[in-house]
């Protein structure tokens, strides 16, 4: 139990933190033969724990940099941009846009930046997703300037950098509306050169008070403003400070940054190929008709993209739902998942039967192989 002064504390200590953490989508908590070791193994500060199932994450935030790789690495977006999230990030980048079209960002170290400049903590915070989106904000031409990279306790952003981009690059064989996509890597910076102007989606502009309200008006935006600062500092709390072991969460959740992505696809326009390879962006699964409905994929799908059916007589995939965590694939103990090397994108937005049985199947000792 904390008491006045533990929870003080532990608000103002998370005051500057930018990061919010959620362990229960995390797939290690979930499941202990999960593969995913992203987080810790790209943290250049080697600040992120995992616990076992229904344990916790814990991060050492004095070592923390703040680079924001685990944001933009993690597919279950475990890790989380606070104080507006994902869309207030995009939104604040979007206001650096100039009326050319043209987008500068440069990570905080970089001291030859101006004030035209968009200013992030690291370019490994940068998402495939957040170029095209981007993109739809008006932004024609992005030049990413690198810091001192070599120097930098974030030592991984630009390698991050790079990665992400070869996605853009990906993405160009598949969207006509990207065929002049052109990416320049220079030695201190990468510009992306997207084709022909697609429409343009405004930045949220932030709401400010009225500056002639009465003094109801005033008193009532004082509450709310506290109000809001004291949920915020709440969330401030860091989790290494609750509980050590939890109860496994198998609710479903898509992130923020993948419902964006597949609103962006939507506005570029015809495809130049059905067939694509799959990568984190496009995924596929294939089940064996020798499945035993136990469910085990389902319950674990952190988003939803599996779905077994109440009578368990069939297993159904959305691919655009999938963040390619390939926890379902370690979920099934009888070995009969598994993802596939393409995808043909007419099944992208739909529930595709991966195995259906007649009812009359179904036995005893199908139902009672795992206690779900």
């Amino acid at each position: 139990m904390f008491n006045k002064i533990d929870i003080a504390n532990m608000v103002f200590e998370g005051v500057s933190r930018s990061i919010s953490i959620a362990p229960k989508f995390c797939s290690k908590i979930k499941h202990k033969s999960s593969p995913c070791i992203i987080c810790y193994s790209l943290c250049p500060a080697e600040a992120v724990t995992i616990g076992g199932p229904g344990e916790t994450i814990k991060v050492d935030w004095d070592k923390c940099t703040g680079c924001g790789i685990c944001v933009s690495q993690c597919p279950a977006q475990v890790f989380r941009l606070r104080h507006g999230g994902y869309r207030k990030f995009i939104d604040n980048l979007s206001r650096s846009i100039t009326s050319r079209g043209d987008l500068v960002i440069t990570c905080s170290d970089n001291p030859a930046y101006s004030r035209q400049t968009a200013v992030v903590d690291c370019a490994g915070i940068f998402n495939v997703v957040d170029f095209i989106v981007l993109y739809l904000h008006g932004a024609s031409r992005i030049t990413i300037k690198y810091g001192l990279c070599m120097e930098c306790q974030s030592k991984n952003g630009r390698q991050i950098l790079e990665q992400e981009i070869k996605l853009l690059e990906q993405l160009k064989t598949i969207f006509e509306d990207l065929n002049d996509l052109e990416i320049i890597y220079e030695s201190d910076n990468i510009r992306i050169i997207f084709p022909k102007q697609l429409p343009i989606i405004q930045p949220k502009e932030e709401e400010k008070p009225n500056p002639t309200v009465n003094r109801r008006g005033m008193f009532n935006f004082f509450k709310n403003t506290l109000q809001e600062s004291i949920l915020k500092s709440a969330d401030m709390i860091t989790v290494e400070n609750l509980e050590d072991r939890t109860k496994i969460d198998f609710s479903h959740e898509e992130t923020a940054r993948r419902k964006i992505f597949l609103d962006s696809i939507m506005s570029l326009g015809r495809i130049k190929r059905l067939d694509v390879e799959t990568n984190n962006l496009f995924n596929n699964i294939v089940i064996d008709e020798t499945c035993v409905y136990c469910g085990m994929c389902a319950r674990f799908c952190n988003t939803g993209a599996l779905y077994i059916n109440d009578e368990r007589t069939e297993i159904t995939f959305n691919p655009s739902k999938c963040i390619s965590c390939r926890l379902c694939e370690r979920a099934c103990y009888h070995n009969k998942l598994h993802y596939k090397d393409t995808l043909n994108l007419k099944t992208f937005f739909q529930d595709n039967v991966l195995v259906s049985r007649n009812s009359e199947r179904i036995t005893i000792s199908d139902m009672k192989t795992f206690d779900v």
